[in-house]
């Protein structure tokens, strides 16, 4: 648990980049593995990539 005070949107989105890092390796990097490990659907998962800048290309995804 963060110490207070504490910049709420900053550590939120620190620790979603983490999750979502970690479901990716956990699942080798396959993108739907990863979203049903996090409970999201694949274009959820998606979303958030863009979103954390933690983007593949398409020979990476293969």
């Amino acid at each position: 648990m963060p110490t207070l005070p504490i910049d709420l949107k900053h550590w939120l989105y620190d620790s979603e980049n983490k999750l979502i890092k970690t479901a990716l390796a956990q699942a080798r990097f396959n993108q739907r593995k990863a979203a049903e490990l996090l409970g999201l659907t694949y274009h959820q998962l998606r979303g958030m990539l863009k979103k954390h800048a933690i983007l593949f290309s398409e020979s990476d995804e293969k």
